[in-house]
C-alpha cells in the first residue's frame, strides 16, 4: 500500500483504472474504516482552469445522486498538501461490463438484460435530477459480486440547467458510443444516454459494436449512410423484439428513441417476453430502402435464424429494365409479334417458272415470224398449220411450239 493520503484521510492503494482526466485508486477511508474509491485528477491537468471545473461539476452533480443503480459519491475537494483535486466515491468489488465482456465474448440474453435493465434504473433516476452521463459505455457499468448493477463515473456528466462547459464544436466521450448529435458537436441531453446505451446493448449480446469506425468523422458519416446489421442476425439466439428495442435506441433521429429510460427498460422487459413491435422507426426503415446494400447490412450472416431480407430497391415507372427480371414478376414479356400469333406465310415467287413462261411468249414470236417469212420467200399458199398445244409442264411446251414452228417452216 502507498503511504500518500489524501485529506488526512484516506490512504491511497491500488490503481483500479484509469482515463484521460484521472486516475481511481483503491483507497482506505481510516475515519470510517471502510474501502472506497478516490479518484484524482491528473496531474498535468491541475492547472487548467477548465478541466478543474468540470471534474468540480461531476463532484457536484454525482453527490445529488443517490440511488441503488448509482455509485454513490461520498466526498470531494482539494487536498493543499499534494495540490491533488479528488473525489470519493462508493467501491464496488466485481466486474465492470468491459471486464465481462473480455471474458466472455458476448453475454446471454438474461445476462445482458440484467445489466440492461440496472442501466435504465440508475439513468431514468439521473436524468429525473436533471443529470445527463454523457459517457455510457460498458467499463462505466459496475456489477457487484452480489449481482448488483451500477452506473459508474459521471466523469464528463453535467447537469441539465447549468450552461455547457465545452467550447462550441468539441466532443466528450468515448467515440464509438457517442450518439450522432454529439458526433457534430451538438448538446448532449437524455436521449443521448440511451442511444450510448443502445450501443452496449448491441455489443452485450453480438459480441461488436454496431458501427465499425476508425475516427470520429468516420463514425458520423456511417451513422448517417449506412445501418447496422440488426442484433438478431448477428446473434440468432436473441428474438426479433429485443433488437427493434435496441435497434430504436439506435434511431438517427433522437425524437425516434425511446421516450425515457424507464420507458427503454419496460421495452426491453417485455421484448424478453416475446413481446413488443416486429419493425423499426421510420428513419431506420427509410435508410434500409435507400441503402440496401451497405458495408454494415453485408455483415449479415448468410442464413442467420431470424433474418428478414432488406426490401428491394423500387424501381420507377420510367426506369430501364438491364436484363431478364426473375422472380414474382414472371419471365419477360414476349415481343410483339409472338403475342399476334403467327403471320401467314409468304409465297416465294418461283424464278424458273417465270423465265420459262417468258421463253415460250418468246418463241411464239419466233414461230409467227417464221411462217410468214417462210411463206414469202417460198410461193406457199400462206396456209398455217394450228392445232392445240397442252404442255403438262414448262418443258413440254416448250417442245409442243417448237413441233409447230418446224411444221409450219416445211
Amino acid at each position: 500500500m502507498s503511504e500518500e493520503v489524501i485529506a488526512e484521510r484516506y490512504e491511497v492503494g491500488d490503481r483500479l483504472g484509469f482515463g484521460g482526466m484521472s486516475t481511481v485508486h483503491l483507497a482506505l477511508d481510516r475515519r470510517l474504516e471502510r474501502h472506497v474509491a478516490v479518484k484524482l485528477l491528473a496531474e498535468h491537468l491541475v492547472d487548467d482552469s477548465q478541466f478543474v471545473s468540470r471534474f468540480r461539476r461531476e463532484a457536484l452533480a454525482a453527490a445529488r445522486l443517490v440511488h441503488p443503480n448509482i455509485v454513490q459519491v461520498f466526498d470531494f475537494g482539494l487536498d493543499d498538501p499534494t495540490g491533488r483535486h479528488y473525489i470519493v466515491m462508493e467501491y464496488i468489488k466485481g466486474q465492470s461490463g468491459a471486464e465481462i465482456l473480455r471474458d466472455a465474448g458476448r453475454l446471454a440474453l438474461e445476462e445482458a438484460g440484467a445489466l440492461v435493465d440496472g442501466a435504465c434504473r440508475g439513468l431514468a433516476y439521473a436524468h429525473r435530477h436533471g443529470v445527463v452521463h454523457r459517457d455510457v459505455k460498458p467499463g462505466n457499468l459496475m456489477r457487484s459480486d452480489e449481482g448488483t448493477v451500477k452506473l459508474a463515473d459521471f466523469g464528463i456528466a453535467k447537469a441539465a440547467d447549468s450552461a455547457a462547459i465545452t467550447q462550441a464544436g468539441s466532443v466528450l466521450g468515448t467515440a464509438a458510443y457517442l450518439a450522432p448529435e454529439q458526433a457534430h458537436g451538438e448538446q448532449a441531453g437524455p436521449r443521448t444516454d440511451l442511444y450510448a446505451l443502445g450501443v452496449v446493448a448491441y455489443q452485450l449480446l453480438t459480441g461488436r459494436l454496431p458501427y465499425q469506425a476508425t475516427s470520429l468523422t468516420e463514425l458520423a458519416l456511417k451513422q448517417q449512410r449506412e445501418v447496422p446489421p440488426r442484433a438478431d442476425r448477428v446473434n440468432p439466439e436473441i428474438g426479433p423484439q429485443v433488437a427493434i428495442v435496441i435497434e430504436r435506441a439506435l434511431a438517427l433521429e433522437p425524437e425516434e428513441r425511446w421516450g425515457s429510460a424507464e420507458e427503454m427498460r419496460q421495452g426491453f422487459g417485455a421484448a424478453l417476453r416475446g413481446e413488443g413491435p416486429l419493425e423499426g422507426t421510420q428513419s431506420t426503415q427509410a435508410l434500409r430502402r435507400d441503402h440496401p446494400a451497405t458495408d454494415a447490412t453485408r455483415a449479415v450472416p448468410a442464413g442467420a435464424a431470424g433474418a428478414v431480407a432488406a426490401p428491394p430497391r423500387r424501381l420507377e415507372p420510367h426506369a430501364p429494365r438491364t436484363g431478364p427480371q426473375t422472380g414474382p414478376q414472371g419471365p419477360p414479356p414476349a415481343p410483339a409479334s409472338r403475342r399476334r400469333g403467327p403471320e401467314p406465310r409468304r409465297r416465294r415467287p418461283n424464278v424458273a417458272r417465270i423465265a420459262a413462261l417468258l421463253l415460250a411468249v418468246a418463241l411464239v414470236i419466233a414461230a409467227v415470224l417464221a411462217i410468214a417469212l417462210g411463206n414469202t420467200s417460198g410461193g406457199g399458199s400462206g396456209a398455217v398449220e394450228t392445232r392445240p398445244i397442252d404442255g403438262g409442264s414448262t418443258d413440254e411446251l416448250v417442245d409442243d411450239l417448237q413441233d409447230l414452228i418446224n411444221d409450219n417452216a416445211r
